[in-house]
């Protein structure tokens, strides 16, 4: 939750809620095949499983060496709002004309629209070829933040912009 106004602070990072339960996923998903693949026998039942097995372990150690993207994905402060992962620039507030939110649907996740005049003049960062045109599509208007991997909720974003650009339209 964020600081009261009592509390005020100078900015306000929202950062990935990744934690480690993907690597228990993998080792579900991973056990599931070892077995089915022994459970069929012979050589080729023994050869899979050690296959499924070592590639999943693989996966599994890389997952919890690396440990869980804590990064700051969107940070709100007195002189704008940086996107790191989208904008290789902060965005001024004066850049920024509106902010709505999309609580997404079965084939999207919750997003955070944000209507940007010029946003090529914030330098996008370059991704994907599919991620390119996206951005470039979404880079008429502005900037799409997806919420889902996010540790805040949308009354979290909300009071962030009321105290940081409470001139800023919500649509």
């Amino acid at each position: 939750m964020l600081a009261s106004d009592t509390q005020a602070c100078s900015s306000i990072a929202f950062r990935s809620n990744e934690s480690r339960w993907g690597a228990l996923i993998y080792a579900g998903l991973g056990g599931w095949l070892v077995y089915e693949a022994a459970s069929e026998g012979g050589w080729k039942g023994i050869i899979a499983g050690i296959g499924s097995g070592a590639f999943f372990a693989l996966t599994i150690l890389g997952k919890v060496m690396a440990g869980p993207d804590r990064s700051a994905h969107l940070t709100f402060d007195t002189e704008g709002l940086a996107a790191p992962e989208v904008f290789a620039r902060k965005l001024p507030w004066s850049a920024i004309s509106s902010y709505s939110f999309d609580s997404g649907g079965p084939e999207s996740s919750p997003a955070l629209y944000i209507k940007v005049a010029n946003p090529e003049l914030f330098e996008p960062k370059p991704r994907g070829l599919l991620q390119n045109w996206l951005a470039r599509r979404n880079a008429l208007t502005g900037l799409r933040v997806a919420l889902g991997r996010l540790d805040c909720d949308y009354d979290d974003i909300d009071a962030a912009f009321r105290r940081f650009a409470p001139s800023t339209l919500k649509t």
